[in-house]
């Protein structure tokens, strides 16, 4: 019973927090204005488009290959997904590569996988903020 009585006493002091920080009035004007303001939405759209023309752009001038888009899309796909992924280099591997290479080749891939999923990470985080 004491434990039920002190969830609720948390949960209660947490709602009065939002309160006074006006949580629920700034939800309450960003609806506001995503109602108000459609360009938004259009704008969007149009940064996206703008993304996959120049990511077409440098597959054609040959500085980013197929397989490097391959990857970049799986690693989209791992950062767009609500799970955490405790492996991601593990998921990025190419199995029929992998298995074919000796010890020292099977480090080295990793470590090139590795650096290769920071890049990608990161333009991935550029392209999402606009910078």
């Amino acid at each position: 019973m004491a434990r039920r009585s002190g969830e609720l006493k948390k949960r209660c002091w947490l709602a009065k927090q939002r309160l006074k920080m006006g949580y629920w009035e700034s939800l309450r004007r960003d609806a506001e204005r995503s109602e108000n303001n459609d360009t938004d939405i259009t704008h969007s759209i149009a940064v996206e488009y703008a993304r996959r023309l120049n990511r077409e752009a440098e597959i054609a001038a040959g500085r980013t290959t197929q397989t490097d888009e391959r990857m970049y899309r799986k690693v989209c796909d791992m950062l767009d997904s609500s799970e955490v992924t405790l492996n991601p280099i593990g998921q990025l591997i190419e199995r029929e590569v992998y298995d074919k290479l000796d010890p020292v080749g099977k480090q080295r891939y990793v470590l090139e996988l590795s650096d290769k999923f920071r890049q990608l990470k990161e333009r991935y985080y550029r392209e999402r903020t606009g910078t």
